[in-house]
């Protein structure tokens, strides 16, 4: 099926499919993420980024329960802004989609770097944040173990830039995929990129697992998500 026939099949359903549609769909993608994330860490157990994996609680698994209902609850708000025309998908030449995909990543990078360090900020860290960071180290699903605040707060980002950009259809089904192995690999608790990376003038400044094991071991440092871009530039790499 292509991405035009995809999009065309999403406008079609009613408010019901695409609520249960949502559902089923963020349900598949924290069992995937969960999975994908100990497969890497069997597969890449030579090289640990922690001494040992946080336990999952069932504290854990009902926040990362929440978690998925409001990633749903956020596709259906998307859904129906696209419906009533404030959000535009596109569907452009290959190399249009290919440049919305870099615009998608840029924008939400520097929003994600924004919105986290104010998560940290002392006033709103106790209450908002502090949660994700009992995870001083990480296990399968601790990329869902939010406050539902940020879940939601993540959404209206994506959101917000999705209103003032029109996007291909390709870039978003790309971005989507792209932040959830972001988060996936960021929460491994093992380094899978390859040591060469590190002395690539580009690649280096993507964010790899090492860089997030270092914002969970060091709160105050590595804020950035997809790139290590805007802590380089200012002062909060580590």
């Amino acid at each position: 099926m292509s991405i035009p026939t995809l999009f065309d099949w999403f406008a079609g359903m009613t408010l019901a499919q695409w609520v249960a549609f949502s559902l089923a769909g963020n349900s598949m993608i924290l069992g995937a993420s969960a999975m994908l994330c100990a497969c890497v860490a069997r597969r890449c157990r030579e090289r640990p980024l922690f001494a040992h994996q946080q336990p999952i609680t069932r504290g854990d698994v009902v926040l990362a329960v929440v978690a998925t209902l409001l990633n749903s609850l956020v596709a259906v708000v998307g859904w129906l802004l696209w419906q009533r025309g404030w959000v535009q998908i596109t569907h452009p030449a290959w190399w249009r989609s290919a440049v919305d995909v870099v615009i998608f990543l840029i924008a939400m990078d520097l929003g994600m770097y924004v919105f986290h360090r104010l998560a940290h900020h002392p006033w709103i860290y106790p209450w908002l944040h502090a949660r994700h960071h009992t995870h001083v180290s990480v296990n399968a699903i601790s990329l869902f173990v939010l406050h539902p605040f940020e879940v939601l707060g993540f959404g209206a980002l994506m959101l917000s830039v999705m209103m003032l950009v029109p996007l291909s259809g390709t870039a978003v089904l790309a971005y989507l995929t792209l932040n959830v192995l972001f988060g996936t690999l960021g929460h491994a608790g093992v380094e899978p990129f390859p040591e060469w990376w590190s002395r690539n003038v580009l690649l280096r400044e993507i964010g790899s697992s090492s860089f997030h094991a270092g914002h969970h071991q060091h709160p105050a440092s590595n804020f950035g998500f997809y790139t290590k871009i805007r802590d380089r530039l200012l002062g909060t790499l580590k």
